[in-house]
């Protein structure tokens, strides 16, 4: 109890954190004394319950409004969908947990306590006990807003309170067998990829017949109030149980490997919310320590030229798998999102949305060209490259043009107004991808010798301009070609400039 109670004290400790930095967004502290203080401190935590109960308020009668009149069969869908995110919850912990230590720790709690004479039974409690608490507590609010819309529709006999009990008991369960998985490789002596596997395996069957068991049951056994107490009770047991196996897992746990697995987490969880570092340069050094603990995966094929630089591209992308996301939605969203304005559907008023989503959110665009700009930004390779800034640029963008562009023009072919045609859509999205792209190359050019820096923002912006003043006075077949002249001339500005180092 001795090694509980420090561990709570200190959980108060992060928490007392945690407060006094939330506390300086209102420019106030835990530590400043004085009434004046304090009163003003009471005055700020007190406009921020108040916004909150309002908020709260205002997400329960929408829930009502949402829910009045709906019949039986809709709520039990509403039902179904509530009970199916348990599964997926347990997924993503159980998954989790196989690849890496679900126990995490910062630096000092390396030093200070898993290192220490701490027992392992008391950290991994703690731990779990407080993901289970959170999963609860959100399983809870979830299933009150779902009670109080079932209530609203009259086709729940038992208190909201009740499917709040449930929600927060299988949420709790889901996130508590995570972690038995994750405990149970720690336990083991000897972990291959067979045993992993097998673990997914397991889960995954879990998964599968707990989502068979939802989508089979009837609407009106969903709807009934012995349903929720089945499913508190039953969430009681294996929370029960997922604390039993923990219990006796974790003296067996390897803390070795515990630290070694942390290693990565005790970097990053320095920067949080509330740092006052700039968030890209925090995103890209996330992304390369990630990098850097990620084991080697494929090679590169022999390849000489240019198929070298298209070869290390098709390589950095398989490696570097976190911006996979970024690239489908440069191709799902940003691209076709300017295709429809071009075209006219929306009117005018589209190119007021697309216009942040090509100058302020440019990821996808970042992501598709990062091979070219680690080439240009290590000077040791770029120095020994016999190529031009444009050369370098295509062959390193060649794979994610493709992969962007084919997505692109499948979903502005499908997504094209009527009256379009949706092979002059397709073309335009592959025009406005490969202008989108040419633009990342003026960040490594200035117009000439001393002259200034330009960026992908200035281009992302000038295609817009460009495109609107087609878009209002030109037909499609000028507006495809004034866009084929824009890409050409920045392509004209990224050969001819000169190469600045980022």
């Amino acid at each position: 109890m001795r090694d509980v109670r420090l561990l709570l004290w200190l959980r108060v400790r992060h928490a007392r954190s945690a407060i006094d930095r939330a506390l300086h967004l209102a420019g106030a502290g835990i530590d400043d004394g004085g009434w004046g203080e304090r009163a003003y401190q009471l005055y700020a935590v007190g406009i921020m319950a108040v916004w909150f109960a309002l908020m709260a308020a205002a997400l329960v009668d929408a829930i009502q409004g949402a829910f009045a009149g709906l019949d039986a069969a809709v709520c039990a869908l509403a039902v179904r969908f509530a009970l199916l995110v348990p599964a997926f919850v347990l997924l993503r912990s159980g998954i989790a947990g196989v690849r890496t230590t679900p126990l995490k720790l910062s630096h000092p709690d390396i030093a200070y306590l898993a290192a220490s004479a701490v027992s392992a039974r008391a950290l991994v409690g703690m731990a779990a006990g407080v993901q289970a608490l959170a999963a609860a507590a959100a399983g809870g609010a979830a299933g009150f807003l779902l009670g109080v819309g079932l209530e609203s529709a009259a086709v729940l006999a038992a208190p909201p309170a009740a499917v709040a009990l449930a929600g927060a008991a299988v949420a709790a369960a889901a996130a508590a067998l995570g972690w038995v998985a994750g405990l149970a490789r720690l336990a083991r002596a000897r972990w291959t990829g067979w045993n992993a596997a097998a673990a997914v395996a397991a889960l995954a069957v879990a998964a599968a017949a707990w989502c068979a068991l939802v989508l089979s049951a009837h609407a009106s056994a969903l709807l009934a109030p012995a349903a929720f107490a089945a499913l508190a009770a039953g969430g009681a047991l294996a929370v029960a149980l997922a604390a039993l196996a923990l219990f006796l897992l974790a003296p067996r746990a390897d803390m070795t490997r515990v630290i070694d697995e942390n290693s990565l987490h005790a970097d990053l969880c320095r920067f949080g919310v509330l740092s006052p570092l700039d968030r890209s340069d925090i995103a890209e050094y996330q992304r390369r320590r990630k990098l850097a603990a990620r084991p080697a995966r494929f090679s590169l094929p022999s390849g000489e030229g240019r198929r070298a630089l298209v070869q290390r591209a098709v390589l950095s992308h398989a490696r570097q798998y976190d911006g996979i996301p970024s690239l489908l939605m440069q191709g799902a969203f940003a691209v076709p999102l300017g295709v429809l304005a071009l075209l006219g559907a929306g009117g005018p008023a589209l190119f007021v949305f697309w216009l942040p989503v090509a100058v302020l959110m440019p990821q996808g665009a970042r992501e598709a060209t990062r091979a070219f700009r680690d080439d240009l930004r290590n000077r040791l390779v770029r120095d020994r490259l016999p190529f031009g800034v444009l050369e370098l640029l295509v062959f390193d963008t060649l794979p994610a043009f493709v992969l962007t562009t084919v997505l692109a023009c499948a979903v502005a072919a499908v997504a094209a107004p009527a009256g379009a045609s949706p092979l002059a859509a397709a073309a335009l999205a592959a025009l406005l991808n490969a202008a989108l792209l040419l633009s990342c190359g003026l960040d490594a050019v200035r117009p000439f010798p001393g002259g200034p820096r330009l960026c992908y923002e200035y281009g992302a912006l000038a295609l817009v301009g460009v495109g609107f003043a087609l878009a209002l006075f030109a037909p499609l077949p000028a507006v495809l070609a004034g866009v084929a002249l824009f890409a050409a001339a920045v392509a004209l500005v990224v050969r001819n400039g000169s190469e600045c180092a980022r």
